[in-house]
């Protein structure tokens, strides 16, 4: 049988249906894995939310808007900064990040007064930036809070702002592909065709589906114009507003990632009419067919083919130096859905790698009937791979690398593993065919790394190894076991030479063994002598100082030193122990405030109490002299219960709000929420 079912999944038998294994002679259509389907419960994703694929994929990546998430303030710090969209604007869409910031109050009595508030703000911070998407999140969605009237209000009360508004809270779909849905559909219906764009050149077209990851964006742009070529908008790399708003003005839809832009491309061509070629931008040949298409849809091949020749002439040679070293190494792809199809064939081809395995987080069936057409016999095809999946697809393949994201790159290192980061690059760009030898450097230097190889060696048997230089451990066996018994009581004098020895003994297995460098090695008389040391004795030291350590149950952390045994003046042993009692005072103290911490603090607030309602009732007697206050006091307290019962008592409705008011700050005190 094509499909697999991995011994992690035997209690979720029905994963089954999502992986493949690719055998000779087998109609591929008949074995697609199921795919943009929801996750079964038990099994471990690695998907992203409906939410994230609008906000993080797509929308944030525009150079000049404010992004405001309308929710807890999680959900825009968990989509800011985790993707690496560079921009020529001075990174402004990286800069920041905006949110409502909505608390537990905002969710019971709702969060719309919040939204115009924050939008407010934002505008006000950012005074030169005129446009803004706002998003919903799951807690703004649940509780029915309806943006677009606050949209409204604000675009009124502003003027020469414009605002998107995206409505996909992070439960509205399987996976990030429904955001991607949301946002083009939506896009489509409410901007595109609200902003004519200057044209400059009798070719233009629109590039969908590139995102500009460590530049992407910066080599079809370079690309485009050395053909002659206007790009009209970026959907969404290094792009804009208002240049989006003016798609309908181009004569092509370039589609680079099918599955997240492929959406507009198509309602571009209903609309419009303006038709959709999909390029692979990935690795030479890649590179080399997309500007070919390109380059005939305008018939200028010969631009497409002068550009092309440039290209290979600057970075072929590179390539192949790379390709030499990479050729036959072993290769997973576990990326989010059409990274699997413009990679599989890139590697294999222009480098000679062998993709073994292949995880789509969000792909649709569609997008593995391309790739399983394009990979190699053998190879493993998985929908909604998860942890423990990747674990044993890591024991069957053995492969030599991983292109993923961060979170199971973690989990790859610790296996020892290399991987190279596929979703936001290590040292990109990657597109094009700079972009082909920079993937190739970074593959080969994670597998030829050095420190990968040095993390394998498990040294945790390694317990005598030593530091010591090879002419310095000549020790002859008979002598260390001389020096492996010392009586301490002998009262022979110690040599006058300064020695050390550090002895191998049982207590000291984790450290190694370290002789100075400057000092001779023990002498057969000098460790015969250093057997027999007294350190009671009164007979007076030689001159030198001498040194011993040894082999002692009492003293096992500690090298076993010889002071000098004159006896100190009375005055001086006073001092010593009134130096090592201040010594350890703060240790004292310290110890006394933990054993003793709350009664210290009980009586500590009963002084403080103490003293602050005499405090108190001194003003007040100061107070009450006054005659005045006291009539003014009266009549405010009164004035006060009139309103308090008007405001609060009379109706239902205002009693019920007092409550809630009441319960919520309870619940500040008492519990500490915010």
């Amino acid at each position: 049988m094509p499909m697999k079912l991995f011994k992690c999944d035997e209690t979720i038998p029905e994963r089954e249906k999502h992986i493949y294994i690719k055998e000779k002679g087998e109609d591929t259509t008949q074995f697609l894995p199921s795919a943009h389907v929801e996750t079964i419960p038990g099994s471990l994703s690695e998907r992203g939310c409906s939410y994230c694929g609008a906000k993080l994929v797509i929308g944030g990546v525009l150079k000049d808007t404010i992004q405001l998430i309308h929710g807890p303030v999680g959900c825009a710090y968990d989509t800011w900064h985790t993707k690496r969209y560079p921009s020529d604007n001075g990174n402004f869409q990286l800069k920041y990040v905006w949110s409502s910031d909505m608390k537990e109050q905002h969710v019971v009595f709702g969060g719309e007064k919040l939204l115009k508030k924050a939008m407010l703000e934002a505008f006000a911070e950012f005074p030169d930036i005129k446009r803004m998407m706002v998003y919903t999140t799951c807690s703004t969605a649940l509780i029915g809070d309806d943006i677009k009237p606050v949209v409204k209000e604000v675009e009124k009360e502003l003027g020469d702002v414009d605002i998107f508004t995206v409505e996909c809270p992070g439960f509205a779909g399987v996976s990030q592909s429904k955001g991607h849905h949301v946002f083009n559909m939506g896009w489509m219906t409410d901007k595109v065709g609200t902003y004519e764009p200057e044209i400059t050149s009798p070719y233009t077209i629109n590039v969908i589906g590139d995102y500009n990851i460590q530049g992407d964006t910066f080599v079809m742009e370079k690309y485009m114009e050395k053909m002659g070529i206007q790009i009209i908008a970026h959907f969404t790399g290094n792009g804009t507003y208002d240049s989006l708003r003016g798609m309908h003005r181009a004569q092509l839809n370039v589609t680079n990632c099918a599955r997240s832009a492929g959406y507009i491309a198509n309602e571009l061509k209903k609309k419009y009419g303006i038709p959709r070629i999909d390029v692979d931008t990935w690795g030479f040949d890649y590179a080399k067919e997309g500007l070919r298409k390109i380059g005939a849809f305008f018939g200028i091949e010969d631009r497409a083919e002068a550009v092309i020749a440039q290209e290979v002439a600057k970075y072929e040679s590179k390539l192949e130096w790379y390709k030499e070293r990479l050729t036959g190494k072993k290769v997973c792809i576990w990326t989010g859905g059409p990274r699997l199809w413009h990679w599989t064939k890139a590697l294999e081809d222009d480098l000679g790698m062998h993709v073994v395995a292949m995880s789509s987080k969000f792909g649709h069936q569609e997008d593995f009937e391309k790739v399983i057409a394009r990979g190699e016999e053998g190879t493993i095809y998985i929908d909604d791979g998860n942890e423990l999946e990747f674990f044993e697809v890591l024991e069957m393949v053995k492969p030599d690398l991983v292109l993923t994201g961060p979170r199971v790159g973690a989990l790859v290192k610790k296996l020892h593993l290399p991987y190279v980061n596929g979703h936001g690059y290590h040292n990109g760009p990657y597109m094009g065919f700079e972009g082909a030898v920079n993937m190739a450097r970074d593959m080969y230097n994670a597998i030829y790394s050095p420190l990968m190889k040095l993390a394998k060696d498990d040294i945790r048997g390694e317990q005598n190894k030593t530091v010591i230089p090879e002419e310095k451990r000549k020790f002859k066996e008979s002598k260390v076991q001389q020096s492996k018994s010392v009586d301490i009581t002998s009262t022979e004098p110690m040599p006058t030479a300064v020695n050390y020895a550090v002895l191998e003994s049982s207590k000291f297995d984790t450290q190694p063994l370290l002789i100075p460098d400057n000092q001779p090695l023990l002498q057969e008389n000098e460790v015969q002598q250093s057997k027999s040391i007294d350190i009671t004795s009164t007979e007076p030291m030689p001159t030198a100082v001498n040194y011993a350590a040894v082999e002692s149950s009492k003293f096992d952390t500690q090298p076993l030193l010889i002071p000098d045994n004159q006896p100190l003046p009375q005055r001086q042993q006073i001092g010593g122990k009134i130096s090592a009692f201040l010594e350890q005072l703060p240790k004292y103290l310290g110890s006394f405030s933990t054993e003793y911490q709350l009664p210290i603090i009980c009586f500590a607030t009963i002084i403080t109490a103490t003293i602050t309602v005499k405090i108190i009732l001194a003003v007040l007697d100061v107070i009450n002299e006054i005659s005045q206050l006291n009539l003014v006091f009266e009549l405010t307290g009164i004035g006060y219960l009139i309103w308090f019962v008007f405001r609060y008592l009379f109706k239902a409705s205002t009693r019920q709000e007092l409550a809630a008011q009441i319960s919520f700050i309870q619940k500040e005190i008492v519990e500490g929420q915010d």
